[in-house]
């Protein structure tokens, strides 16, 4: 662990974020916590407390301070927190794979962050200490049903609620862990589940993958819900594939409009074991 000195400016500059019960900042903060200092000295300033192991360098502009305590090189803040600052002054929420995380119905470790966003991001990718940050754009149909949610007992952050973080996984699965993944998260919840809203947001998304693939896995899983009949009266003939990380092979379910690329068994066996 490297020794931390903090000098009179770094102390400066850490004071004014701790009065304001801040832990990231951007450049343009830091330049109202030393209003006086000139941009390359602030510049170099920054630079010297990230090789001090004082701040995190998030990406170029935006820092996280690490507790004194907390050793530089193996110090991550949580994930979820790192995705809001990522995207501070952008519509977003956090989304498919790390909102089962959140909703606490993911079997598999993460391995990556994913935000929803209302605009393109590039890089699409930010990786930080070995994490990708992926940056998920949805256009104004799409970008709907997020609020904010408890991660712990003092932070809350942008998540797609329970209902839109299904519709979301059905739209992507390969963003999900695929389709049995999804479908073992349905039916842990499903005694959670507004099955009203579901329905809401599966016809106000207007993707007819989200409709089949949800209507055929509420059926198979012998889900007791009135909107299975409701979307399979909204569905079209046109077919879809179950599984998008599986190759195109499998029946063609007629009543679903659904290639079925992954057996019902596998998937049956999958959530009861």
């Amino acid at each position: 662990m490297r020794i931390k000195n903090i000098s009179t400016q770094s102390n400066n500059i850490l004071t004014y974020f701790n009065t304001l019960d801040q832990d990231c900042f951007a450049y343009a903060e830091a330049e109202n916590a030393l209003p006086n200092s000139s941009n390359s000295a602030l510049k170099e300033l920054l630079s010297d407390m990230v090789k001090r192991g004082l701040l995190m360098r998030l990406k170029k502009g935006l820092y996280y301070i690490i507790p004194y305590e907390k050793d530089a090189e193996s110090f991550m803040p949580d994930w979820h927190l790192i995705a809001g600052h990522l995207s501070k002054g952008d519509n977003h929420y956090i989304a498919y794979y790390s909102a089962l995380h959140i909703h606490n119905l993911i079997t598999q470790p993460s391995i990556k962050e994913q935000i929803v966003v209302s605009k393109q991001i590039r890089p699409s990718i930010i990786k930080i200490k070995n994490v990708d940050f992926q940056f998920i754009y949805h256009n104004k149909n799409h970008f709907f049903g997020a609020k904010k949610i408890w991660i712990d007992s003092f932070n809350k952050v942008l998540c797609s609620d329970l209902e839109k973080t299904f519709i979301d996984c059905l739209f992507k699965p390969d963003y999900a862990g695929g389709i049995v993944e999804i479908a073992r998260a349905i039916y842990t919840s499903k005694d959670k589940i507004k099955f009203d809203r579901l329905f809401e947001y599966a016809e106000r998304f207007k993707s007819q993958a989200v409709i089949k693939r949800l209507g055929f896995l509420l059926e198979i899983l012998e889900v007791e819900t009135d909107i299975i009949p409701k979307l399979n009266r909204i569905k079209t003939a046109s077919y879809v594939l179950l599984d998008t990380e599986l190759p195109k092979s499998g029946r063609m379910i007629s009543r679903w409009s659904i290639q079925q690329n992954l057996e019902t068994e596998t998937i049956k066996s999958a959530i009861y074991t």
